[in-house]
């Protein structure tokens, strides 16, 4: 009979994925990973695999906490042009918080998406799937007269979620409240603007 687990599965997970998500995953090592989870090597690749596969398990977890935040955060009731203007405030203060670790996703997407086909695999089907949420919400929003109808609410989608992730990057070299909040402000502007 196989002996149970002396460790909790998912808050080793979750301690991986912090560790992944500060230092990235080539700065990781299994050591590392080890002395911040607190279990041996042998229990760490029995449970869940090498370090790229529990790398991969890690951002399948952040995948699934940022999803599930951009869903809450969409159900809000409010006209998307505030909402998204309130989610914009949001992402800026938090990414000029001291703790701020930026986005695990965006992080892996620069070391990892442009040489790793799985990972960058995984990366878009994220990138697609929160897409596709905010375009139903885009599209309710064309059909009420709300925001332009010059672009697809796909494009729309696509161009704003690029715009959180710029601001995420951009947070990293100029943390400057003013001038992100001017980008912010820009990059909203295409919900107001005629197709060129």
């Amino acid at each position: 009979m196989a002996r149970p687990k002396a460790f909790n599965e998912a808050r080793t997970l979750e301690k991986a994925m912090t560790l992944f998500w500060e230092n990235g995953y080539e700065a990781t090592s299994v050591r590392d990973l080890t002395a911040r989870t607190g279990i041996s090597t042998s229990s760490l690749y029995a449970t869940f695999g090498d370090k790229y596969e529990l790398y991969g398990a890690a951002l399948d977890q952040y995948r699934a906490i940022e999803r599930e935040q951009f869903a809450a955060f969409l159900s809000v009731e409010q006209p998307i042009r505030p909402l998204l203007a309130f989610m914009f405030a949001e992402l800026i203060g938090g990414l000029l918080a001291a703790d701020n670790l930026g986005s695990f996703t965006l992080n892996a997407a620069v070391e990892m998406g442009g040489r790793d086909a799985t990972i960058a695999r995984r990366l878009q089907e994220h990138f697609d799937d929160v897409c596709a949420m905010l375009a139903e919400r885009l599209a309710g929003a064309q059909a009420d007269g709300d925001i332009t109808t010059a672009r697809t609410p796909a494009e729309l989608a696509r161009y704003l979620l690029f715009g959180v992730y710029t601001l995420a990057l951009m947070a990293k070299f100029y943390p400057d409240r003013e001038q992100l909040n001017g980008t912010a402000e820009m990059i909203l502007t295409i919900l107001d603007a005629e197709a060129v």
